[in-house]
């Protein structure tokens, strides 16, 4: 059996995150979420494996040497990407989107064919919401519906089949072409053949595309927050571990669930509940709460940066220090795309993309996102993206 990644959106709901590396790339408790992904494939026996790149493929190809490549030049949704890899799919295989991450036996979708993963959300406003009926799939209403129900976790076992249904695909509202609108055609066309026989008269069971409920750990990643909580999903799991060759003082007080890095150097600090990469400096009077600080970046002196992203390489001066909650105690918001978007979290601090530096006693407000390589001078007050 096959597999392909689908890996080439340009991930910019998650900018500046995204400036420098593609989504598959980024990494969740110090490993990158496309490698999650190929260990959950190969944990199932499933080896030979396509990645559709798009945005930044130079660098998919130098982290993955054990793949096959495929370029979507249009990055026009995800039945663009599959249709790019069709030279690829002369099998049944399975397809996952390359921004999810999941925990969990991927088993039941490999025993059967023409069948994907739904997932039971609180809200499905944000998603796409699964409609079945009898255990396969009747419709998927994009971002439409409301209240508790099922999506689409973005994982699938399919035949060559869909590719067919993907080349008569037209347009979506979105302006995109999407895997779903041939899986709905795809999954309608099955049910028509159940009464026995298909177009080339062959028995075939089942009416439609089997809908699998997955019962692990599943999170779209599509905002800041949800690559914050998929690492403090991880966080919880691992509980604590520190690399080789990190000075940690003895006076430095970490409070599991706790991960740094190889080469780094934790001082007279406090950690709590969040990630460190490889080669960083928490120093002294710092403190680092529910976030993720990113490889070779420096948070020395007199810091607080809570429920934050500090991309790579990154130096905050003395003094500098990120807000988390909002007076008035409301959930805080981000300018995500040109539109305000509510995160669901009263406690949410900034995005730093990779190579900022701040300059002594800066301060930033909760929800700010700051582009990589931005020099920002002392005594600023940071209200709005930069």
């Amino acid at each position: 059996m096959k597999a392909l990644i689908l890996a080439a959106g340009r991930g910019e709901r998650l900018l500046p995150m995204t400036e420098s590396r593609p989504k598959a790339l980024l990494p969740i408790a110090n490993k990158p979420l496309i490698d999650y992904q190929i260990a959950a494939l190969k944990r199932e026996g499933v080896y030979e494996i396509a990645v559709v790149a798009g945005h930044y493929e130079e660098k998919l190809r130098a982290h993955l040497d054990d793949v096959k490549f495929y370029r979507d030049t249009r990055i026009s949704g995800t039945a663009s990407a599959v249709y790019a890899a069709r030279e690829f799919i002369d099998e049944d295989f399975i397809l996952i989107y390359g921004d999810v991450f999941f925990d969990g036996p991927l088993d039941a979708l490999i025993r059967e064919k023409n069948a994907m993963l739904i997932y039971r959300v609180s809200d499905v406003s944000a998603y796409g919401e699964v409609i079945t009926h009898g255990g396969f799939l009747h419709d998927i209403r994009e971002k439409k519906g409301r209240g508790e129900g099922f999506i689409n976790a973005g994982l699938y076992h399919l035949e060559p089949e869909i590719v067919d249904f993907i080349a008569q695909t037209s347009q979506s509202e979105r302006g995109e072409y999407e895997i779903t609108d041939a899986l709905t055609a795809m999954s309608r066309e099955l049910a028509d053949r159940s009464d026995g026989s298909d177009s080339n008269g062959s028995d075939r069971d089942g009416s439609g595309i089997k809908t699998i409920i997955f019962e692990g750990y599943w999170r779209d990643i599509g905002y800041p927050w949800d690559y914050l909580d998929a690492n403090m999903y991880m966080l919880r799991k691992i509980g604590f571990h520190i690399g080789e060759n990190t000075d940690v003082w003895d006076t430095a007080i970490i409070r599991k669930p706790v991960i740094i890095g190889r080469d780094c150097e934790i001082k007279n600090c406090v950690i709590e509940h969040s990630v460190i990469g490889d080669g960083c400096t928490v120093g002294e009077f710092s403190v680092v709460k529910r976030s993720v600080v990113m490889r070779r970046s420096r948070v020395p002196h007199l810091n607080y940066v809570a429920d934050s992203i500090i991309g790579e390489r990154c130096n905050l001066g003395a003094g500098t220090k990120i807000a988390n909650l909002r007076f008035d105690g409301k959930n805080v918001k981000m300018l995500v795309k040109g539109e305000v978007v509510d995160s669901g979290r009263r406690k949410l601090g900034a995005v730093i993309g990779d190579d900022v530096k701040t300059g002594i006693n800066v301060s930033i407000y909760p929800g700010v996102k700051i582009s990589g390589g931005r020099w920002i001078d002392a005594e600023t007050l940071v209200r709005r993206d930069l």
